[in-house]
């Protein structure tokens, strides 16, 4: 069900009825989040490693792998680990800025002017789920032939309402051909990242930025949240170190 941006925030939580109850699992991590980084950076970074190789070879023993088919809405993993930010769809923009030549401050009326995508694709999560949905949004490249970007550039920090923020090198968003939807499997419920989530194929779950309310183009390439604490830095499927 497709509807208008100008709908409350009331409006958009009544939907997340329709989402899995289980997936809002928040309660149940913080408590492993305090104890992994409880142990000292040395040990924390091979211990994860560890973990993600066991968790891999689970998903090809299960065949998680091997899904292709789409996820139903009431069965998609969907973790909120600091809650759901209030977003005011109306007033919302996405702002465009650093190494770029025309910084933008797009509405989402201007965003959905742009020319649209529609892409069936699978997130993994580096926990071993994995969604498979449909999105529709716009390519990150739209926006960025739009600002110019500069030849100095090397990655893209993205920054969400709820404080999060992940890098991705620009050759990386380029190679998975990288967008914004403003759709999840025929919906625009807040839970799901709306009014804008951050899509990149091929990477995990955590590099998938919700709420994304800024995009800013720097050179070298800065550590986002997790990768800061000991998760892979490029966030690539498979990706150990």
């Amino acid at each position: 069900m497709r509807r208008d941006f100008a709908m409350t925030g009331d409006e958009v939580v009544a939907d997340n009825r329709k989402l899995k109850r289980g997936g809002k699992n928040s309660r149940a991590l913080r408590p492993a989040y305090w104890v992994w980084i409880a142990f000292p950076y040395f040990l924390r970074r091979p211990l994860t490693s560890l973990g993600i190789a066991a968790i891999l070879g689970m998903k090809r023993v299960v065949g998680t792998n091997r899904r292709t088919s789409l996820t139903p809405l009431k069965k998609l993993d969907v973790l909120s680990f600091w809650g759901v930010p209030e977003v005011d769809a109306a007033n919302y923009r996405l702002e465009v800025t650093g190494l770029v030549e025309n910084s933008l401050s797009l509405t989402l009326g201007d965003i959905r002017q742009l020319p649209e995508v529609e892409r069936t694709t699978h997130m993994d999560c580096v926990g071993g789920s994995r969604n498979i949905w449909t999105m529709r949004g716009v390519t990150l490249q739209e926006i960025f032939d739009r600002a110019v970007v500069s030849e100095d550039a090397e990655s893209v920090v993205f920054r969400c309402a709820d404080g999060y923020y992940t890098t991705h090198l620009l050759s990386d968003l380029g190679e998975y051909d990288a967008f914004l939807a403003y759709e999840i499997a025929g919906e625009d419920i807040r839970e799901l990242g709306i009014p804008l989530r951050l899509a990149v194929p091929g990477t995990y779950g955590y590099k998938w930025a919700k709420w994304v309310t800024s995009i800013e183009v720097v050179a070298g390439f800065p550590a986002g949240y997790w990768d800061r604490l000991g998760l892979p830095k490029r966030g690539r499927v498979g990706d150990i170190w």
